[in-house]
């Protein structure tokens, strides 16, 4: 370091000055000189010491402060991203679960951290008062009060003006409402608003009550399945609550939700197990109200039941008849079990007309269009839930949620999961299924119990119940045509069996429409009867609506033998001169509307046109058929051409 001369001469006089006083004091003096300014310098690096370690610990604190809040953030440089006093507190800090009015909070590992990011000591934490933490705790309160509030004046609005017009509308503007708040609120306010406009002293219209069903069940299917779950739960509650309870017949809350129970069940929110759980403990009390309930859900839903399970209702009416048989002589003489039979009579024989005033018509309509108000690619998804189970959700878990725990009582179930034992099936049985080479023990079980049934609903529930795999529950199929080819004469038990199970599961009318085409295939090959019993077969499931006849576009029309012909033509005239001219009509309806079939189009009218109405006096039909087979050509052509007419 290079100083001026002024300067230095200033600092040599001051060394002389220190100097000649050094030499005017005593050695003790000197001594204790020293001593105090060698403590006064350790002092001083005692401090010094402080301060920099001091420095240390709240620059890593600011540092680790730093990371907390700024870490994802690249807009910002790391020498600018110091933020001032007044700027911290109004912006939010990640990891704060809660900002106090101070401006200090918490961060993820409980620890108290001032405004500006540093660790605060419990002595350093500010004292909140009880009185104003109960208040800040009520400010919170009200705000989720007047939220709630809000969303509830929001939701009532959009159910006030709910119809079939608006229905889309309304669904999605739901949807977003689910999107901004918690699902929970969302599903008790829904639900509360619902069940408060369904369920009063006087019977709910039908019409508004399957609006509002319709549209829980397009929200089932748009957002999720526990929109629908928690809706089901709340409405079992209610039944449950009000099961016992005696009220007067003028009092219709309870008929209001058997009535929206029946109408989920109807639109295939929840299977037929639950419902027929309900009937059940309807029945236990066989009383006026109770009968009254009965009623209204055969009326709605019965000819439902009888097409999902069948041996379900059966039982349902035996245990329905006997309870009546058995009830007190005031409820017998009463008008109430009279229709009651009348209606379960009605059911069993599946004949509409026998039940005063019923019309599904509005209900197969809003079935229709709901398919138009779900988002591609979802579904409805059906709960297949028991009583039990929803009753007791609080207690063993909500195992239809996902992510809920489940606490079943798994030693209960197990005898119930058991499969069935095989049935021991006679030697004769047996033998017989060995001459039409029923080689494995899969479809040798399935010969023996279709051979053995009582009935098509006896063998339905026995096949069902043997336990197959995916691959095994195809030889079902198989056998059943083997059989309905090799019998003679023709058993219409084996086509009323098919559509049985086309109507049960979407995965055996695919294995029956490959069969089938096997079938086709390999016309050639077959003897004249199995070809007619192949062809009675499919008249009966095209007029079932089991199959389609757009099955038959493997026909090559254009290089037909007389074998195929002879088929197509028997097919035909079977369709044709059927006695109902709707499901004569309604077998052509899906031709005629894809774009797919016009050439298939094409062929069925010119086959009608040239193989049977210009030889229709070698079709060995009495001139009444005659007649008859050219009305219905003229209207299913129209129908065929309908299509086409359109397009111009």
């Amino acid at each position: 370091m290079f100083l001026r001369k002024g300067q230095k001469r200033k600092i040599d006089e001051t060394n002389d000055s220190t100097e000649s006083k050094m030499c005017k004091m005593s050695t003790d003096e000197v001594l204790n000189r020293i001593q105090q300014s060698d403590q006064e310098q350790s002092m001083s690096d005692k401090k010094q010491l402080s301060n920099i370690q001091n420095d240390k610990i709240e620059n890593h604190s600011k540092s680790e402060n730093w990371e907390e809040t700024s870490l994802g953030s690249n807009e910002e440089d790391v020498a600018g991203s110091s933020e001032s006093e007044e700027d911290v507190p109004n912006k939010s800090i990640k990891g704060a679960s809660k900002i106090n009015p101070d401006g200090t909070w918490e961060d993820i590992y409980g620890r108290m951290r001032s405004k500006e990011g540093g660790i605060l000591n419990k002595s350093e934490q500010k004292y909140v008062p009880r009185a104003i933490r109960l208040k800040m705790e009520t400010n919170e309160q009200e705000k989720e009060v007047e939220k709630l509030n809000r969303l509830k004046k929001q939701l009532k609005g959009l159910i006030n003006r709910l119809a079939e017009n608006n229905m889309h509308n309304i669904s999605s503007q739901i949807e977003q409402l689910y999107m901004s708040h918690s699902r929970n609120d969302m599903n008790e306010t829904l639900t509360n608003l619902i069940l408060e406009s369904v369920v009063s002293n006087v019977i709910c219209p039908e019409r508004l009550l399957m609006g509002n069903v319709l549209l829980i069940v397009i929200l089932h299917a748009n957002i999720g399945t526990e929109v629908g779950a928690h809706f089901l739960q709340t409405i079992v509650s209610k039944f449950s609550n009000n099961l016992n309870i005696e009220v007067p017949v003028e009092d219709k809350n309870f008929d209001n939700i058997v009535m929206v129970l029946a109408q989920l069940y109807n639109f295939k929110l929840f299977d037929s197990k639950l419902i027929y759980e309900i009937l059940y403990k309807l029945s236990e009390n066989f009383n006026e109200k109770n009968i009254d309930c009965i009623l209204h859900c055969l009326r709605t839903v019965g000819f439902s039941l009888r097409k999902d399970d069948p041996l379900a209702l059966k039982d349902l009416i035996l245990e329905l008849q006997k309870r009546a048989a058995t009830a007190s002589q005031n409820v017998i003489t009463g008008t109430r079990v009279k229709f009651l039979l009348d209606i379960l009579l009605a059911v069993k024989n599946n004949n509409m007309s026998k039940i005063p005033n019923y019309d599904n018509s509005y209900s197969e309509h809003l079935k229709k269009i709901m398919k138009g108000f779900i988002r591609k690619g979802n579904y409805v998804t059906q709960l297949s839930i028991s009583l039990e189970d929803l009753l007791k959700a609080e207690e063993r878990g909500k195992w239809w949620v996902v992510g809920s725990a489940w606490t079943g009582n798994t030693t209960e179930n197990k005898e119930t999961l058991k499969k069935p034992k095989s049935d021991s099936f006679s030697q004769k049985l047996l033998e017989l299924a060995r001459k039409q080479r029923m080689n494995t023990d899969t479809r040798r079980n399935i010969f023996c119990i279709l051979m053995s049934a009582e009935d098509y609903l006896d063998a339905f529930e026995k096949l069902l119940h043997l336990g197959l795999t995916k691959n095994q529950n195809r030889e079902i199929i198989h056998v059943i045509l083997h059989c309905c080819l090799h019998e003679n004469p023709y058993n219409p038990y084996y086509a009323i069996l098919t559509q049985k199970f086309c109507d049960y599961d979407r995965k055996y009318q695919l294995t029956i429409k490959y069969s089938i085409w096997d079938k086709l295939k390999a016309l050639g090959e077959q003897s004249a009867k199995q070809s007619s019993n192949l062809a009675k077969l499919l008249i009966h499931l095209f007029l079932e609506k089991g199959l389609s006849i757009s099955i038959l576009k493997i026909v090559q029309f254009s290089e037909m033998d007389k074998i195929t012909l002879r088929f197509v033509r028997q097919i035909l005239l079977g369709i044709l001169l059927h006695e109902n001219i709707e499901e004569c009509t309604q077998v052509f309806e899906n031709v005629a509307q894809s774009d797919k079939l016009k050439m298939f189009r094409e062929s069925i009218r010119l086959f009608i046109h040239h193989f049977m109405l210009k030889n229709i006096n070698s079709e060995q039909i009495d001139e009444k058929q005659s007649a008859l087979l050219q009305t219905r050509a003229k209207i299913i052509d129209k129908l065929l051409v309908m299509k086409e007419r359109s397009r111009f």
